[in-house]
């Protein structure tokens, strides 16, 4: 991994989640995972068994990652041996992400989400049946 050193005066984050890294400093590896079930309801309605991820293919599939046929080469000349910043203001960091300050030899982040909308009877009926006004 290449030497620099990286210098930053401040960092702020609102929030880190769901697998997410704010990584200062350098470091080798970082592989993130996140598995998640969106769930939409109207009112606040408890089942007794609520979904899980073995319900869903999604998550049993092997991830497809590309395969890189054409070789890379790489130089580097730094003629600084410093990276500097000011203030870093992050928003959100969120679902399987990295905010990275610093040198990183591997980056794998994976991040699967299967949204469901979940609608009451009346919803189904109402937009399953005729648009037209009975007279």
């Amino acid at each position: 991994m290449f030497q620099r050193t990286s210098k930053a005066k401040s960092v702020e984050s609102n929030s880190i989640v769901f697998s997410s890294t704010l990584q200062i400093g350098d470091c080798s590896y970082i592989d993130g995972t996140v598995h998640a079930l969106a769930v939409q309801r109207r009112s606040e309605i408890l089942y007794e068994r609520d979904d899980e991820f073995s319900d869903y293919e999604i998550f049993s599939r092997p991830l497809a990652l590309p395969i890189i046929t054409e070789p890379i080469q790489m130089r580097f000349n730094h003629l600084c041996p410093f990276i500097e910043t000011g203030h870093i203001y992050i928003n959100a960091i969120s679902t399987s992400s990295v905010a990275g300050l610093g040198n990183v030899g591997h980056i794998r982040m994976k991040s699967k989400i299967h949204h469901t909308r979940q609608l009451s009877d009346t919803e189904m009926k109402n937009k399953s049946g005729s648009t037209k006004k009975e007279e």
